[in-house]
C-alpha cells in the first residue's frame, strides 16, 4: 500500500548546527501497509516508511511526529484494475519517531505508533463499518554509520533491529468475533529488520544528492492468532532510489524530492499454509517536500502513488497515501562521554 516520504528532512550539503556536512534524509521506505504491517490488503501501521533517521553527531537528539493517512480503494486482480467501489479501507496513524547518537557512528532509534483502521462495505441495506484503534506494534534499531566522507559527500549506514508486538491483536467487532489480522492495531508477532542505505551529493551541485535503501522484514509467527491459531505475514523486501535537493525562495528554504521504492511481499502463512490472495508486488511513486522554519525544526509533506501493482488472486490494494508532520533535533550533551568509537 502507498507511502510517503519525508518524515524526516533531507539536508544535502549542508552544515546546521551540530550537524556535520553530511546529513543524510531517510529513503521512504514504507511499504503499502509498512514492512511491519498487516495482511497485503491492510493500511497498517506505516513504520517501514520512517526506518533510518538522518545522521548526526554524538549527542544529538532527533524526533519525527506525523500524521499518516492510507486509503485503499483499488480491487484488482493479478495485473487488472477492477471496477468495485462497494469496499474502502482507510487507516490513519500517529507515529513518534526518535533517535539519540551515542557517538559519530553509533545511533539507537525507534517508533511508537497509535492507529485507528477502518473498513467500508456498502450493501443494498446501508453501509456497514468496522474500525480498531489503539496502540500499534514499534520498532527499535542499532544504527551504524559504515563509511562517511565530507569531501566525497557520501555516506554508507546499516542498521538491524526488532519490531515488537505492543499491539493488540484481538480486537473484537460489534458481534464481539475476533477481528481479522488486517484490522488489528498488533501483529502479535516480533520481526527482524535489517536496514542499509547509500546516500551520495552531486559535484556540480553540492545541494542534490541521491539516495539507495534495502529493507528487508523478517516476519515472525503468532501462535495465539484467533485463540489458537498460528499466523505469520509475509516476510518482504523493499528498495528505494530518489533524488532530494535545496532550494531558496526569498528567506524561506524548501527541500523538494522524489523517489520510487519497489515492495515484494510473500504470502501470509496461516496454520503453516499460504493464505490465498496475500502477497504482491508494488511499485510507487513518492514526491515530498520540506520546509525548514529554522536550521533545527522542518515541516514536512509527502505522498505515495501506485505506478504498478501485481497482486496474488483478487485483492485490494494501496490507491494513495499521504503523510504530514514536523522534525526536530537538539543537543542533548557535548562530545562523547561513553567513549565509542567515533
Amino acid at each position: 500500500m502507498g507511502r510517503l516520504i519525508l518524515s524526516f528532512p533531507c539536508r544535502f550539503g549542508e552544515t546546521i548546527g551540530t550537524m556535520p556536512k553530511l546529513i543524510w534524509c531517510l529513503a521512504l521506505l514504507g511499504c503499502s501497509w509498512g514492512i511491519y504491517g498487516q495482511s497485503c490488503c491492510s493500511g497498517g501501521v506505516p513504520l517501514s516508511n520512517n526506518l533510518g533517521m538522518p545522521g548526526a553527531e554524538a549527542g544529538v537528539l532527533q524526533f519525527s511526529l506525523s500524521y499518516d493517512y492510507n486509503n485503499l480503494n483499488t480491487l484488482r486482480a493479478g495485473w487488472q484494475r477492477l471496477d468495485d467501489k462497494s469496499r474502502e479501507r482507510n487507516t490513519h496513524s500517529a507515529l513518534l519517531n526518535w533517535s539519540i547518537s551515542l557517538s559519530n557512528k553509533i545511533a539507537v532509534e525507534g517508533i511508537f505508533s497509535y492507529l485507528q483502521q477502518e473498513r467500508r462495505i456498502v450493501q443494498s441495506v446501508g453501509t456497514d463499518i468496522t474500525r480498531a484503534s489503539g496502540i500499534g506494534d514499534a520498532v527499535f534499531l542499532l544504527n551504524y554509520n559504515i563509511y562517511s566522507s565530507t569531501e566525497l559527500a557520501r555516506s554508507w549506514r546499516a542498521a538491524i533491529g526488532l519490531k515488537t508486538p505492543l499491539g493488540a491483536f484481538d480486537r473484537r467487532n460489534k458481534q464481539d468475533l475476533i477481528l481479522n489480522a488486517e484490522l488489528q492495531p498488533g501483529s502479535g508477532a516480533w520481526d527482524l529488520i535489517f536496514w542499509t542505505q547509500w546516500t551520495q551529493n552531486f559535484a556540480f551541485r553540492p545541494s542534490l544528492g541521491y539516495h539507495l535503501t534495502l529493507a528487508y522484514s523478517r516476519k515472525g509467527e503468532n501462535d495465539a492468532y484467533l485463540g489458537d491459531q498460528l499466523y505469520r505475514f509475509g516476510h518482504e523486501v523493499q528498495i528505494s532510489a530518489g533524488i532530494a535537493d535545496r532550494l531558496f525562495l526569498g528567506s524561506l528554504i524548501f527541500d523538494p524530492g522524489l523517489s520510487f521504492r519497489y515492495r515484494n511481499a510473500g504470502a501470509d502463512l496461516f496454520n503453516n499454509f499460504d493464505l490465498p490472495a496475500t502477497g504482491g508486488k508494488w511499485l510507487f511513486m513518492e514526491p515530498s517536500i520540506a520546509y525548514w522554519i529554522n536550521p533545527d525544526l522542518s515541516f514536512n509533506f509527502g505522498a505515495s502513488f501506485p505506478i504498478m501493482a501485481f497482486v496474488q488472486d483478487t485483492q485490494f490494494s494501496p490507491t494513495i497515501r499521504t503523510t504530514v508532520g514536523f522534525f526536530h533535533r537538539l543537543s542533548i550533551w557535548d562530545g562523547n562521554p561513553l567513549d565509542l568509537p567515533r
